[in-house]
């Protein structure tokens, strides 16, 4: 499966009305680098954190969070840090407002 898909599929159980649905997409934000990805990207959408909010709520070296913003970037969000060091996602794909 492609980048793409996975946040599709991840898009669509967040959006099942069945509770297996919701269930399995906890558990595919929790242990898959996708999921990751995209709670990483709700947490900037939603909070505007720091990079050391962004490593302490989601548990991962700083290292990865700069190589998950990287990742995040790829599907077309545009990221920005302001004076305040403070992460914003100022433009978000249609594609990705599922997730949100």
């Amino acid at each position: 499966m492609t980048n793409r898909d996975w946040l599709t599929v991840i898009g669509a159980l967040l959006h099942d009305s069945a509770p297996e649905g919701r269930k399995l997409a906890e558990t595919l934000l929790a242990k898959t680098k996708h999921g990751r990805q995209v709670r990483i990207l709700r947490l900037i959408t939603r909070h505007h954190p720091t990079i050391e909010e962004m490593q302490k709520t989601a548990k991962m070296s700083r290292r990865t969070i700069f190589r998950y913003l990287n990742s995040i970037e790829d599907y077309g969000v545009v990221i920005r840090l302001d004076e305040t060091f403070r992460y914003h996602a100022d433009r978000l794909p249609a594609s990705l407002n599922r997730l949100m």
